[in-house]
């Protein structure tokens, strides 16, 4: 091997090995701050979830381009490039060998970017979590949960796998191109048998893929129907959705035909075939609809649209929880939203940023010196300190003297640290600021949310439109520990009963009276009214410790198993917050 071989393999190698070691030292970090908050079921699923889908499509898509490149291979005898060897010109072959290579290289490289473009695994997340509704639509039978959790993943992986055929089909025909099976002689294309019976797999694979489209479209139209204002109509439920099905039936059986046409060498068949498809298609989406909608201002339709309109009034207010009944657009929940605004949450954070670990807009990691309040991992020493420093590229952690107790507190935001403990819900649009005693907690109301729950109306709340917003719990992040609890609703709906069934570590027991604890401004610890924030002495501390605790003798003494929870809470945000 040649010096510069040598050098380039040992780049190769090193190079590797950073990104190795960059890789798992972020996986350790991120396991060992998922296990301090007590959340390393949490850290799991997202594990599994992650690996499976990304996994699963790298090989697809690697299997299926590498099946394409391989017949694109077979065609190909031998390819050679010209050479000139001083006035004599002559063609130097590639040997096999490195075709075989460049076939295996693409593929992997097809893998790759196919596994960076995939459904997210909170769609999969929420399917194991076994959402049921006990529900269903009157059109199609399938319980909400389908439209809730399962769709958003179908509809995913549709756009992933058509992303990934059109890509190789670009190639392959690209490839193709560069060599005599394929090319344009006197006024039109003329193919090889190989490039043919090739050409009409990638096509059946495109009807297939165009007929899962039409089932989809069956189930978009009642999340978005042709009536007004999105509403699911009699034209959507007698017209529409009967053509669709049909029309992905049809488009089945013409995969078939152009699969036989392509192997048989039946060109016009082909032609015919796919040009029917296509103007079925064309008017079924463009052509249809807008008779649908001319159709729906008749006095006749609006009689026959009357149940139709009675549905979706029933499904929106399932949708919105008890609201709404009118068509007033849903609102979020606005119980700590006269605690503050952005204003004063900045004010807050510009004023004490030295006394809060966690606030909206806080970057970098943190090292915290030993404190057994913060649920954060230890820096540790040896491996586990360099998995820090590897992982938040910071190399002063390996030398600095820094105890091996000291807190690496890595997610800071408010935001991202409640998405990282509750990634299915959607946030609201407003951190608000509270008081529980002398401590800053900071507010964030959590809501289930979908774009996709069926025959309801669509309104854009907290930034985003949806069919479906029902509030499922309350966040709360202590500004100085960083510990969050998610207080859940009075009333969850099925998706937050069932991620919290799966996940309760994060959630708090009990009824939410903890809610009611907290104030708009700071409580004196010595006489309980508003006001500036007292010196912590430590008798007012043995106080409290007693006062807590003496509820909580009480409370198990009366078999009251709630109020000792809300005693117990807050005897523990107390101790956190010193």
């Amino acid at each position: 091997m040649t010096p510069g071989r040598r050098l380039l393999f040992g780049l190769a190698a090193a190079a590797a090995f950073l990104l190795l070691g960059r890789i798992l030292a972020v996986i350790y970090a991120d396991y060992s701050w998922y296990s301090a908050l007590d959340a390393s079921a949490l850290w799991s699923e997202r594990s599994r979830d992650v690996a499976t889908i990304h996994t699963v499509s790298a090989a697809l898509a690697g299997v299926f381009a590498l099946i394409n490149l391989f017949a694109i291979r077979r065609s190909i005898v031998s390819l050679a490039f010209p050479r000139r060897l001083g006035n004599v010109e002559f063609g130097e072959a590639v040997p096999a060998r490195y075709l075989d290579r460049g076939v295996v290289i693409l593929s992997a490289a097809v893998a790759f970017l196919a596994a960076l473009v995939v459904p997210r695994w909170e769609h999969l997340a929420l399917i194991k979590t076994g959402i049921l509704f006990g529900e269903r639509d009157p059109f199609f039978r399938m319980d909400l949960s389908f439209y809730v959790a399962w769709l958003p993943l179908e509809l995913s992986a549709y756009t992933w796998t058509l992303t990934v055929l059109v890509s190789v089909a670009a190639v392959v025909i690209g490839l193709y191109a560069l060599t005599p099976s394929l090319r344009w002689e006197r006024g039109a294309f003329r193919v090889s048998v190989h490039v043919r019976r090739h050409l009409a797999v990638l096509g059946a694979l495109f009807l297939l893929i165009t007929a899962w489209n039409y089932r989809l479209a069956g189930y978009r139209l009642l999340i978005d129907g042709t009536g007004v204002n999105g509403m699911f109509s009699y034209i959507d439920h007698q017209w529409l959705i009967p053509a669709y099905l049909s029309l992905s039936v049809v488009t089945v059986a013409a995969a078939a035909l152009v699969l036989v046409s392509g192997w048989t060498g039946q060109l016009r068949t082909i032609f015919f075939t796919i040009s029917a498809v296509l103007v079925f298609s064309i008017a079924l989406d463009l052509v249809l609809p807008s008779v649908a909608r001319r159709f729906a201002a008749s006095n006749i339709d609006t009689r026959q649209q009357q149940p139709y309109a009675a549905t979706r009034a029933a499904f929106t207010r399932r949708a919105y929880g008890e609201g709404p009944k009118s068509p007033a657009a849903p609102s979020e929940i606005a119980r700590f939203s006269s605690f503050g605004d952005s204003a004063r949450s900045a004010a807050l954070v510009e004023g004490e940023k030295e006394r809060m670990l966690v606030y909206p807009g806080a970057h970098t990691a943190a090292i915290v010196r030993p404190a057994a309040a913060i649920p954060a991992p230890a820096l540790g020493g040896g491996l586990s300190r360099l998995a820090h420093a590897w992982a938040e590229q910071r190399l002063d952690l390996i030398w600095g003297a820094f105890p091996p107790t000291a807190r690496v507190v890595r997610i800071r935001d408010v935001r991202d640290r409640v998405r990282s403990l509750a990634p299915v819900f959607a946030q609201g649009s407003r951190v608000s600021p509270a008081f529980l005693g002398d401590t800053v907690m900071w507010v964030l109301e959590l809501y289930s949310a979908s774009a996709t729950y069926p025959l309801s109306a669509h309104f854009t709340v907290a930034g985003e439109e949806r069919s479906y917003f029902r509030h499922a719990g309350t966040a709360l992040v202590n500004s100085r520990t960083g510990r969050t609890v998610i207080v859940s609703a009075p009333t969850p709906d099925p998706v937050a009963v069932a991620w919290r069934a799966r996940f309760p570590a994060t959630f708090r027991a009990g009824r939410p009276d903890i809610l009611d604890a907290l104030t708009a401004d700071p409580v004196s610890a010595a006489d309980g009214r508003p006001g500036q924030r007292s010196s912590r002495t430590d008798s007012v501390f043995r106080r409290e410790v007693s006062r807590l605790y003496a509820r909580m003798r009480q409370a198990l003494a009366s078999g009251n198993l709630t109020a000792f929870a809300a005693a117990y809470d807050s005897l523990g945000a107390l101790i956190g917050r010193d």
